[in-house]
């Protein structure tokens, strides 16, 4: 049984949030020694990091004092519960905690891992910091990817010692079965209410046309985020305020939306999504953009178990979404095709690949 300690931005309801605790929690089940440094010291506890196993110890950077820097701040928290734990590896979820993972490791001798949860290519700028950062992390023991995409953005070293492992598909007992018949007219999504990844300002306009030709359909949104005034503003400018409905945050997204009738994605960019992942387990028909680095293509064969449309492209997923619709037929076969993500993306072979990984990087450094 190996030490593990894992460096997170925050402890919320986003994708690599709940995919970290997962894997933390899941190590934790199976005897390894787990903690988490949580960096967002300003976080209100959440549904989410009170559910978080009580095997798992959660250790929060205090608030940064007067006059101190904060990187040089955080490093040393985390270097002192690394020592506290007796880590024997170290893993960051998203940049700045590869960062600090990268160089802790070094520090402390210990193999270091960092996870790349989305698309290197935007979220990693041409800055000369940024490039700085890349080649740090570009420097760890190991790195985990969710697509081969993501792991082509880094250099030819971390590529040959990195490993593709997908995001999962997370379930919490039986996966809600809504026979398609009784679906409502409803187009829906989940996910966090940031417009620069997840573009709502295309999917309200792709809405708007598609409702043209179908006006008893409503829009649901799941989630919060910094845009969601901007949002509400641009569905009452696109006269959509009626059809439009912000549902606020679910710590059961299965469930609430196993009666919609059609979910969608419009990202430019995202890892795997995991809101994606439950909508196609649910038996959703789904709409989703070809976003970079490529989580969708490895989700939806076009036609078969769903539909996809190009990038920002609010004609394209109207039509789709449109293709939905009217083809009953089509929609029920990819809703029922959609339904074997829970066997290819079943969470215990996962947690088998981050724990055959972990190890082959100890024991290669030890």
């Amino acid at each position: 049984m190996r030490s593990v300690l894992f460096i997170s931005s925050s402890i919320s309801f986003g994708g690599a949030a709940k995919m970290l605790c997962f894997v933390a929690e899941s190590l934790a089940e199976r005897g390894h020694n787990v903690a988490i440094v949580n960096l967002k010291s300003t976080q209100n506890v959440t549904d989410y990091e009170r559910s978080l196993n009580d095997k798992v110890k959660l250790f929060t950077v205090p608030p940064l004092p007067k006059g101190k820097e904060k990187n040089l701040w955080r490093l040393r928290f985390i270097k002192g519960v690394a020592k506290e734990i007796k880590a024997e590896i170290i893993v960051g979820f998203t940049m700045f905690p590869n960062l600090y993972a990268t160089l802790l490791g070094k520090a402390l001798r210990i193999p270091s891992i960092i996870s790349e949860r989305a698309d290197p290519t935007q979220t990693i700028g041409g800055s000369l910091k940024s490039r700085l950062a890349k080649w740090i992390v570009e420097r760890s023991t190991g790195g985990v990817f969710q697509t081969e995409g993501a792991q082509a953005y880094y250099g030819r070293g971390l590529r040959r010692r990195g490993v593709v492992i997908p995001n999962p598909i997370f379930l919490d007992g039986d996966v809600p079965n809504v026979p398609f018949e009784e679906r409502e007219k409803s187009v829906v999504s989940v996910g966090r209410l940031d417009n620069e990844q997840k573009r709502y300002d295309v999917m309200l306009k792709a809405f708007q046309l598609f409702r043209r030709s179908h006006p008893d359909y409503v829009l649901k949104l799941y989630g919060h985020g910094v845009d969601e005034d901007k949002i509400k503003e641009w569905s009452v400018e696109l006269k959509l305020s009626d059809s439009v409905r912000f549902m606020g945050l679910t710590s059961q997204p299965m469930e609430e939306i196993a009666k919609d009738g059609i979910f969608l994605i419009t990202s430019d960019y995202e890892g795997i999504s995991n809101a994606l992942l439950e909508a196609m387990a649910v038996g959703l028909p789904c709409v989703s953009t070809d976003h970079t680095p490529g989580g969708a293509r490895l989700l939806i064969q076009n036609r078969e178990n769903g539909l996809l449309a190009p990038v920002g492209d609010a004609e394209k997923l109207a039509a789709a979404l449109s293709e939905f619709a009217d083809n009953p037929e089509l929609a029920e076969k990819c809703g029922e095709n959609a339904r074997d993500v829970v066997n290819r993306f079943e969470p215990n072979g996962i947690v088998d690949m981050w724990e055959e990984y972990i190890e082959k990087l100890y024991n290669k450094t030890a």
